[in-house]
């Protein structure tokens, strides 16, 4: 029952799952995400969030923690995880075929 939060929670982790539900969106009528967040302007949000808060985090916390804060973040499905952390990748857009 995703009433019931404690249990909710205990009963996803068995499955490594994070919990989530319902999207935050799923009662919007007129108006669905896949339609104002083409693929350019996802390709521009990301590269904004590589190139300019990754570097600036990275120079607040230092390489090491901000490897560890992603390396120990919770897989899901169908998304990339860093389990050896950022400080490593050589490219962070493209295909991945």
């Amino acid at each position: 029952n995703p009433s019931d939060l404690q249990a909710f929670f205990q009963e996803a982790q068995k499955f490594h799952l994070n919990g989530i539900f319902e999207l935050f969106w799923q009662d919007w009528v007129i108006i669905d995400p896949s339609c104002f967040f083409t693929p350019k302007t996802l390709h521009v949000l990301h590269k904004e969030f590589w190139d300019y808060d990754t570097k600036w985090l990275i120079f607040g916390v230092g390489e090491s923690e901000m490897d560890f804060c992603f390396s120990v973040l919770q897989p899901v499905t169908g998304f990339w995880c860093f389990a050896e952390g950022i400080m490593k990748l050589k490219q962070v857009m493209g295909c991945c075929q």
